[in-house]
């Protein structure tokens, strides 16, 4: 035979013991749930805190920096202008054509005889002269020259006439100028 024992519970429904005690649960849960969103909000409050010290440090070291920020600010503005004033000067020394190598050299090669009055550009890459030489011989001499030079080529004679008046024949020529 089997002992089994029954328990029979004849208290009123409102004074008995419940199997589970479903009050205390919730109010475990309650406490559990409060506890880990103080710790959560704790942990936030905290972050909060640490990120503003960091913004505060921040800040502070932006302001140590701002003399410099604004000497940065400047010389970037004047940089800018240098280099609009490089860029212009650059062009119009590209564009320029350097002449000045062209008339020392002419005054290296114009013989005594040779009177330069007038110095010109021409077409494209040539050099126009007006000047006046004691005899045709002198001329053809220095258009010679003018064509054994390294820096000139194809000196063309456009007109020559002997003035009467002066003892001197008055020239118009065109040279070309290599490198130009």
């Amino acid at each position: 035979m089997i002992n089994t024992t029954i328990q029979i519970n004849l208290l009123p429904p409102e004074e008995r013991q419940e199997r589970w005690p479903v009050n205390r649960l919730f109010a475990v849960a309650a406490l559990l749930g409060l506890m880990c969103f103080s710790l959560f909000a704790g942990y936030n409050v905290y972050r909060v805190y640490e990120l503003e010290r960091d913004i505060a440090a921040v800040e502070q070291q932006l302001q140590l920096l701002q003399p410099t920020q604004d000497k940065m600010v400047s010389t970037n503005s004047q940089q800018q202008v240098i280099n609009a004033k490089n860029t212009l000067l650059t062009k119009l020394t590209t564009e320029r054509k350097p002449w000045y190598a062209v008339v020392s050299r002419l005054a290296v090669i114009v013989p005594p005889q040779i009177w330069l009055e007038e110095l010109g550009t021409g077409d494209k890459n040539t050099f126009k002269m007006k000047g006046n030489a004691l005899t045709y011989p002198d001329l053809a001499n220095f258009m010679q020259l003018l064509d054994q030079d390294d820096m000139f080529i194809e000196p063309v004679l456009i007109r020559a006439e002997r003035d009467s008046q002066s003892v001197v024949t008055k020239f118009e020529m065109t040279v070309k100028v290599k490198g130009l």
